[in-house]
């Protein structure tokens, strides 16, 4: 009976514990300093140059919005709903790809919603980057909806974690 009894609460701890999966949120990658300041021109290495006419006008029109310091910028990738872009850091002008690349998805979350169908969420406050939709350069695998989180820091995007997400589990 003792190990029917175990088994049950082994069974059920698991399954709570899958059940309540944690989410990185914002606030568990913070940003001490954020910075206002003028704009730094744009570094011309191989980033700088193979994306010198976005970037350049990434700094001239746009401030800080992620990590304290770093501008972002996007822009498509050659077909039709793909997007990918890059930041700049503001203080020394060195851009950094983003990890991955978006196609569509169909909004779970209300919170999460924008117009393109494509969700890329950053602050300015946080190291915390988040992407999702159909994102084809995945750490976890391409071409499947899905949420991915990465921290940005000392000069590189970090996987942290993938989730699925997209019009599966929908609930309205």
């Amino acid at each position: 009976m003792k190990k029917i009894i175990m088994t049950l609460f082994v069974s059920l701890f698991w399954t709570v514990s899958f059940a309540t999966e944690s989410v990185p949120k914002f606030s568990d990658y913070p940003v001490s300093e954020m910075y206002m300041g003028k704009n730094h021109p744009l570094v011309m290495d191989e980033i700088g140059k193979e994306f010198k006419t976005r970037l350049k006008d990434a700094i001239k029109n746009e401030k800080s919005a992620f990590a304290g310091h770093y501008l972002i910028v996007g822009w498509g990738c050659g077909t039709g709903g793909c997007n990918t872009g890059a930041i700049i850091d503001a203080i020394t002008g060195k851009a950094y790809l983003l990890p991955v690349a978006l196609a569509s998805v169909y909004p779970l979350k209300k919170e999460f919603e924008n117009e393109s169908g494509q969700e890329h969420i950053y602050k300015l406050n946080s190291r915390l980057m988040i992407f999702a939709g159909d994102i084809d350069t995945s750490e976890a695998g391409g071409g499947d909806d899905k949420i991915e989180f990465y921290e940005f820091k000392d000069g590189k995007f970090s996987f942290i974690k993938s989730m699925p997400y997209g019009k599966k589990g929908v609930s309205e």
